[in-house]
């Protein structure tokens, strides 16, 4: 129905006109409550293509191939790394996370949900929350046992963001897993600049805080307190130890 307003002319027409306004106060309102949502809560309701599938291998403790030959990035949480930027050798804990992953899933069917805005990296990888057959969220269950740490990120479900951050502090103040060790070296008793609007943190000597902005800078008397606060190691001055 076309939308006609009043008319001094057309008094007939009144209800008529009523009826359109309230209509289009009912988008607004609708439109608003939209803009209003978190970043990521929409599509991280969305069901990813293909969303059942089967793990093939393991690269990492954080990155899984399946069957149908897609790579997918566990949105969320981050692995010590295999071949540190630093050098060839592998970052403490490493090996241990990929052992971690690959028993949990190698060979098992997954179900993979979405994580947020983005549905792939810059790398074409998918980026998901992947669930077992029980149903439970191995990002969540990584980082509970100490085999991953959290990786926030803006875009990320705030949902899915509360829980990690959550399994985290559970898993340092039990000190399971990587942490049993990591808070005992030399690096755990550095002071590090936290960037607020990336949620990074580095080492204060580290040549990349100079391009922090004042009002975004926190503090973090130790390494522990940086974790707890939620934020990640920047991926610039590596500071994670190595082994052989």
């Amino acid at each position: 129905m076309p939308c006609v307003f009043p008319s001094p002319r057309r008094p007939g027409l009144y209800r008529g006109g009523q009826r359109c306004a309230a209509l289009a106060a009912a988008l607004l309102w609708a439109w608003l409550c939209m803009l209003a949502l978190p970043v990521g809560s929409m599509a991280a309701s969305e069901a990813l293509p293909r969303p059942q599938a089967t793990v093939a291998r393991c690269f990492d403790g954080d990155t899984l191939k399946l069957t149908d030959r897609r790579v997918v990035r566990l949105a969320g949480i981050d692995a010590p790394e295999l071949h540190a930027p630093q050098g060839d050798k592998a970052q403490y804990y490493a090996r241990e996370a990929r052992k971690a992953l690959t028993e949990r899933v190698r060979g098992r069917k997954v179900t993979l949900r979405a994580a947020g805005v983005k549905h792939k990296d810059p790398h074409g990888r998918w980026l998901a929350e992947v669930l077992l057959e029980d149903g439970e969220s191995l990002n969540e269950a990584l980082v509970r046992e100490g085999a991953a740490f959290f990786y926030p990120h803006r875009d990320l479900s705030p949902q899915l963001q509360e829980r990690l951050r959550a399994a985290q502090r559970e898993a340092i103040a039990a000190k399971r897993g990587l942490w049993a060790q990591l808070l005992s070296q030399p690096v755990a008793q550095a002071t590090y600049l936290g960037n607020k609007e990336s949620l990074r943190f580095f080492p204060t000597d580290c040549a990349a805080v100079q391009h922090i902005k004042p009002r975004n800078r926190v503090y973090f008397g130790n390494l522990m307190d940086a974790f707890m606060a939620g934020y990640a190691p920047a991926r610039v001055c590596p500071f994670w130890p190595l082994v052989p």
